[in-house]
């Protein structure tokens, strides 16, 4: 028995003398391995694009993302660029945000999230709509009669937009619907022409949830014109 357990460390520390020495002609075997598998991976068509599947489109289309997005099928799926594809996909007015992915072996995922339509601006003989951040998009010949026009001044900036959107946005389904135009000549002149002839001096975006609190109760009196711009010290006038 002792012999045998000696025989038996002995080919155990023979075998661990020898992969020891390997050891380093099996790192280099292993790495050519990875190499060979990226390499493969990276310019195989067996892993090719094959679909480009895109969901979330109402207002564009998925053909016209997957025209932006510009990904050529036939190439392997690890080389697209995906974040390349995602900023050229949200480059397109309607695009609010875009995530894009693999979906092994073969599609690429898009999935889109569009603005939603706010109120109406009317620009260069076109309708078009316009977002809570004052983004606007999709032209159309026709007015959405569901959504409030916004009329701005001709100098009104982006800065300008996103602050009458802000206004719009704050506002409260019953007080939207009476509101047929949101007018602005500056950014701190913004008043709402209701649908019965009355009007609201707003002011600027500040405080516009404290302005509409103070509406609600003003508007109970009867008057023809309502002025929150100082929400601290409303007035009225017939």
């Amino acid at each position: 028995m002792a012999l045998r357990s000696e025989s038996t460390r002995f080919t155990r520390r023979q075998w661990a003398r020898r992969l020891r020495s390997a050891r380093p002609w099996l790192l280099a075997v292993g790495g050519v391995g990875l190499v060979a598998l990226a390499g493969w991976v990276f310019f195989s068509s067996w892993l090719a694009t094959e679909q480009v599947d895109v969901g979330g489109t109402h207002i564009v289309s998925s053909d016209e993302v997957r025209k932006v997005a510009e990904i050529d099928l036939g190439t392997p799926l690890v080389r697209v660029d995906l974040d390349a594809a995602r900023d050229r996909i949200e480059a397109l007015a309607a695009v609010d945000s875009a995530t894009v992915h693999r979906s092994w072996p073969h599609t690429i995922e898009i999935t889109v999230k569009e603005r939603v339509p706010l109120a109406t601006v009317l620009r260069g003989g076109q309708w078009l709509a316009m977002d809570d951040e004052g983004v606007l998009f999709r032209p159309t010949p026709i007015r959405d009669t569901g959504l409030p026009i916004v009329a701005l001044s001709p100098s009104a900036d982006g800065s300008a937009r996103h602050e009458v959107a802000s206004v719009v946005a704050a506002l409260p389904d019953n007080l939207m619907t009476q509101t047929r135009r949101v007018r602005a000549r500056s950014m701190d002149s913004i008043t709402l022409n209701l649908a019965d002839g009355r009007s609201v001096r707003w002011g600027s975006a500040d405080e516009s949830q404290r302005k509409v609190e103070v509406l609600a109760i003003l508007l109970k009196r009867k008057a023809s014109v309502y002025d929150v711009s100082v929400p601290e010290q409303p007035t009225t006038r017939n």
